[in-house]
């Protein structure tokens, strides 16, 4: 297999053709296994039926040999030339036209050993060639939904831009403060949908970008892998065929290590280079779209922030794609990485044609294609957020306040549904802070003032070029810059508890209950003691104090004090809140494999059961317990 040839980088848009060519082959499958049925059946019947069933197979060979070697819709014919594994076939057929004699034992080996395994190979690349399929739907479909997305927005700005008119027209002839006021909210209303048109008009082209040049390619290349690994199975049935006509004729011999050479000459990758070459052809990126102005609202494509209302409007997509975006893109690098390390699997694999197995082929690529459905989803998701992003930040003036520290919705959170988290936020959140940085540095471009490029390098691209991607630094899909933003910086730290000085009014902090400490950064507290706060409960349950009568610092539960004009006394809590695990209550299954990046996280594979310990609080992380190793996972990644 020539690790250079791809379908996928050679013809573009090239799916339905290629998914053809594939299927035809995988249906070539089904005609071998009646074949050697029927041949099994004919056996008993000795040389005279045996030649009419080959005679009869040369025909079919003949008819199907043009669209199992370049397709049933070549560019150029191919003329007398047939592909290799045609060749082969026809090998196969002409030496077995001469074998005029069998008996009982071979009709039975061949059934068996040949048929059987054809039928069964036949089921399993089917089924393959449906998960394909299924992968190239749903990549369509999302490429259609942003489509209609646009086309949605575009129905809902004309119309605003519509009722825009019937209200100016209204003011026009009744000047009152009550038209006034509906005029300027429609005109409002129609900034706004004009707004969220133009991000939908960015994000179709980039997403049509990332379909064409990432994620079509990527389709026809498992295409190509499935006919390759066709190919090597094909080889092996063919080849234990002739092993078992072998041992029952020695006669034989001769012509059947014709074969064997013929069939040792089938390369994977050469009806590939065959089926390239015949369907080669122009090929034109479709057009951007482009912003359309209302027909009865004559305007460009720039932005239009005159108020306070499409200011906020702005400031909560980003606030929402700023999360969005932060979520999944730790999901994607770590699901990049582990491609990369299966696409260098394949590659060394396909190096290595001579002696490579077809089900060590198989299992290769099987794997890949597990992976990068979820990897495509999760980066069209990411590309989503960015796109939106972007066009915010480089389309709002500079002047205006985009920060969107005070927007309610979820906050963004980096594994701080945990505990120990806000534990260490309480006790070093300047360590925590520049963590954050330290791990969002290289989104920056995202929140800066990055400009819409002319493509999307591709995951596919990344992979085709470069083999070494099995390393934690393996390439992003997109070009990060190497500095930090403010932006990034209040994403990062949006999210932090206000770690202020001891309150003028210390005297009246109160110790309510008992506590005695559980853990090194705890400390034991009595109702007489004198307490002054150092850090606020951040929404843990857990307050850092010191007990100035002790002259200790540490963590004390938050219901067992009493801070300045906090509320009236009531019960005593029968116990603290638990900052241990308790013994788990429910399981989850791992869908896919996930590498620890922290030491606190944990490594999982597909079909790993894990004890949850303490569910997702919303931030995407779910801490558990496997193999007796505690701590974090990706929630989407288990079901």
């Amino acid at each position: 297999m020539s690790t250079q040839l791809s379908i996928g980088n050679e013809l573009k848009d090239s799916y339905k053709v290629t998914h053809t060519w594939v299927q035809t082959n995988l249906k070539w499958l089904k005609e071998l296994e009646q074949f050697y049925r029927e041949r099994a059946k004919l056996e008993k019947d000795y040389s005279e039926r045996l030649s009419r069933l080959t005679s009869e197979y040369f025909t079919k060979k003949s008819s199907s040999s043009v669209p199992l070697s370049v397709g049933t819709s070549p560019t150029t014919t191919p003329g007398s030339l047939e592909a290799a594994g045609v060749v082969a076939w026809n090998e196969v057929l002409a030496q077995t036209e001469m074998i005029s004699k069998d008996h009982n034992k071979l009709s039975i080996d061949l059934d068996n050993e040949v048929a059987n395994q054809l039928s069964g190979l036949y089921s399993k690349l089917d089924m393959t060639l449906t998960q394909i399929n299924g992968f190239n739907e749903e990549v369509t479909n999302k490429r259609n939904q942003i489509y209609q997305d646009m086309e949605r927005a575009k129905k809902n700005y004309d119309d605003a831009c519509q009722s825009m008119e019937v209200a100016r027209g209204k003011y026009t002839k009744t000047s009152t403060d009550k038209n006034k006021k509906k005029l300027d909210s429609k005109e409002t209303d129609m900034n706004v949908a004009k707004n969220d048109y133009l991000i939908k008009v960015s994000l179709a082209n980039r997403v049509k970008d990332k379909y064409y040049f990432q994620d079509v390619p990527e389709v026809v290349d498992q295409l190509q892998d499935l006919n390759e690994a066709k190919t090597l199975f094909l080889n092996d049935v063919w080849n234990k065929a002739t092993s078992v006509e072998k041992a029952f004729n020695d006669r034989c011999t001769k012509r059947l290590e014709t074969v064997d050479e013929v069939v040792k000459q089938n390369k994977p990758h050469l009806s590939t280079a065959m089926f390239i070459k015949h369907n080669l052809k122009q090929w034109k990126e479709p057009s951007d779209f482009q912003y359309k102005p209302s027909p009865v609202w004559h305007d460009d494509e720039k932005f239009i922030v005159n108020s306070p209302v499409e200011l906020q409007d702005l400031k909560v997509k980003l606030a929402k794609n700023e999360q969005a975006y932060l979520k999944l893109d730790d999901s994607t690098k770590t699901e990049l990485t582990q491609l990369g390390k299966f696409n260098s699997q394949k590659k060394e694999i396909k190096s290595k044609e001579d002696t490579v197995s077809a089900q060590e082929f198989f299992d290769a690529m099987k794997n890949y294609l597990g992976l990068v459905t979820p990897f495509t989803s999760h980066e069209t998701a990411k590309l989503q957020a960015q796109v939106t992003i972007e066009c915010i930040k480089n389309n709002v003036p500079a002047e205006m306040d985009l920060s969107t520290d005070n927007i309610e919705i979820s906050k963004t959170k980096s594994k701080s549904g945990l505990f120990s988290k806000f534990k260490e936020t309480l006790l070093n959140p300047e360590t925590k802070v520049q963590k954050a940085r330290r791990r969002h540095s290289q989104r920056s471009s995202m929140f800066g003032s990055l400009k819409r490029t002319s493509g999307v390098p591709s995951s596919h691209d990344v992979f085709s070029s470069n083999g070494d991607n099995d390393t934690d630094d393996a390439p992003s899909i997109y070009t990060a810059e190497s500095s930090a933003t403010p932006a990034t910086n209040n994403i990062a730290t949006r999210s932090r508890a206000n770690t202020g000085a001891t309150s003028a009014t210390t005297n009246k902090n109160k110790v309510l209950y008992a506590y005695t400490k559980q853990d090194s950064d705890e400390i034991t507290i009595s109702p007489q003691d004198i307490i002054t706060l150092l850090a606020a409960d951040s929404g843990s349950g857990w307050t850092k104090i010191k007990n100035e009568t002790t002259g200790e610092s540490g963590l004390v539960p938050t219901t067992y004090i009493k801070i300045e004009e906090s509320s009236h006394r009531g019960n005593a809590p029968a116990a603290p809140p638990p900052r241990r695990s308790t013994l788990p209550t429910r399981t989850m299954t791992a869908k896919y494999p996930y590498v620890a990046q922290g030491d606190d996280e944990m490594s999982i594979n597909a079909g790993d059961t894990i004890s949850v310990i303490r569910g997702d609080d919303g931030s995407g992380w779910t801490y558990g317990e496997l193999n007796g190793v505690k701590g974090l996972f990706p929630t989407s990644y288990c079901s």
